[in-house]
């Protein structure tokens, strides 16, 4: 008899692992860690007018199915069914995420899904999500953020702050991270605030209460999430495209870890332990061909179909037979 689930055996065929009892934190690291080499952080839905109302049954279709990636409350979503359905005790809840880049405003309020754990009496987040600030592990939920995870990308850790986050969100804790003592860049070294949570709050699911999935609620937490996004008056994600995802390349036969970002106009790799960066821009007059071969052999997604009109903005001389093809 086959112990799995429909879902958790089309889950472990996207992830590429071999079906396995899921019920350690080293099970469970194991999973995050497969996660991250398939999923990527990435809005291509969004800037190209293309998305849809996030029901279960459409994020199974657009990431499991169809292999797109997606932004967290798409992938951490996933990830949550998951494990559910092997009678984790999991639930999902809303955070803010600081400006990773300027670290000095917030970003969307309530903009962000985060998936808690709690094993054996103790609170953990998992988020394979958050761009590629990735722990790779569950973060223990302390109040001293006295247990610190470290992964090839960087350490994170659980403080607790309240009243962080001006206005009707009443979080308790901070996830923070740093990158590794190798960087080259030393103030990348210190600590700085990923989001603010509250691990007791918990946001229910399409299809929580409904065992044959035939929930149609169409005004989800993550459908709500993402209008957030298509709506945010900073433009952070629905404008400028982006592909982000942890991968490994082999440099003299050694296995690196890199961060592979995709943007507009360009393709970086990032070195994991020092920072140290290699990037590729694009010809303005065939940036669209080269973004979608990128999106293929690194990042193992579908081409584009749609050319964004951020594409055309760019450039005079498109080719027409790439258009709409």
């Amino acid at each position: 008899m086959n112990p799995f689930t429909d879902y958790q055996v089309q889950f472990f065929e996207r992830i590429k692992l071999k079906p396995r009892i899921i019920e350690s934190l080293d099970d469970i690291s194991e999973v995050l860690v497969a996660c991250s080499k398939v999923f990527t952080f990435e809005n291509l839905d969004i800037i190209s007018n293309t998305q849809e109302a996030l029901t279960r049954k459409v994020l199974i279709k657009q990431v499991l199915i169809n292999k797109q990636g997606g932004l967290c409350y798409k992938a951490n979503t996933l990830l949550y069914y998951f494990l559910l359905d092997f009678g984790l005790n999991v639930h999902q809840t809303r955070a803010t995420c600081e400006n990773q880049e300027s670290h000095s405003r917030w970003n969307i309020g309530h903009g962000h899904m985060i998936n808690i754990l709690n094993f054996e009496n103790k609170l953990y987040v998992m988020d394979v999500a958050f761009g590629c600030n990735l722990s790779l592990r569950p973060v223990p939920i302390t109040d001293d953020g006295s247990e610190v995870i470290e992964s090839c990308i960087g350490l994170y850790r659980v403080i607790k702050r309240e009243n962080i986050v001006a206005g009707v969100y009443h979080y308790t804790h901070i996830l923070e991270h740093r990158k590794p003592d190798t960087y080259l860049i030393e103030s990348a070294k210190n600590w700085v605030i990923g989001y603010a949570f509250d691990p007791l709050l918990i946001c229910k699911n399409d299809g929580d209460d409904d065992d044959d999935d035939n929930n149609n609620n169409n005004n989800t937490h993550q459908t709500q999430i993402q209008q957030l996004v298509i709506d945010d008056p900073n433009k952070d994600f629905c404008v400028k495209p982006l592909a982000t995802k942890l991968i490994n390349n082999t440099d003299n036969n050694n296995n690196n870890n890199s961060i592979a970002t995709l943007t507009l106009n360009s393709f970086t790799l990032t070195n994991c332990k020092t920072g140290e960066k290699i990037k590729t821009n694009f010809d303005n007059d065939n940036l669209f061909e080269q973004f979608n071969q990128h999106l293929i052999s690194i990042f193992n997604l579908p081409p584009l179909k749609i050319i964004p009109q951020i594409f055309l903005n760019q450039t005079s001389n498109f080719p027409i037979n790439n258009l709409n093809s």
